[in-house]
């Protein structure tokens, strides 16, 4: 082989491997498989006109000037709703039973029968809450001053 015909050569498989490494990043990536973002799951409604349109049943309110109306979305669907008022009260309403306060470790200190319901009411590091179930709903107030006023308000409203 002459010398042209081996440069020749040699620039031909320069060019094919260049073609070849451009063919291979020419295309789009793949996505990563293993990284999935999801929305986020609190939505915030203006009135609880909003939040019971969401939810799909009604949801009692306290006659207090409130923060934000909140509905917790799982899987696509509202599952929770929330009120923050702004005393600090934080009202939690779902369909079903369990305790939905998100306070883990609470102690009970008392039941009570209010308005023909059981409410029991439990201290953890020093703040007191409220769990019942009525209706085929399960409700929790937490953080609230008042809080057995305002669980007697929310059975009776």
């Amino acid at each position: 082989m002459n010398t042209n015909t081996k440069r020749l050569l040699a620039v031909m498989m320069v060019v094919a491997c260049m073609a070849a490494m451009l063919a291979g990043c020419g295309g789009a990536e793949a996505p990563d498989a293993g990284f999935v973002q999801m929305g986020n799951p609190l939505v915030e409604v203006a009135s609880a006109s909003e939040m019971e349109e969401k939810l799909g049943h009604s949801v009692p309110v306290l006659d207090k000037e409130v923060e934000t109306y909140i509905v917790l979305v799982i899987d696509g669907k509202a599952d929770t709703g929330r009120i923050h008022y702004k005393d600090g009260s934080l009202f939690n309403i779902k369909k079903g039973s369990g305790d939905i306060s998100g306070i883990y470790g609470g102690t009970l200190e008392s039941e009570q029968a209010i308005g023909g319901v059981t409410v029991s009411f439990y201290r953890y590091e020093g703040q007191s809450y409220a769990i019942w179930a009525d209706g085929g709903f399960t409700y929790s107030l937490s953080r609230s001053p008042t809080l057995q006023e305002d669980v007697a308000a929310l059975i009776g409203g």
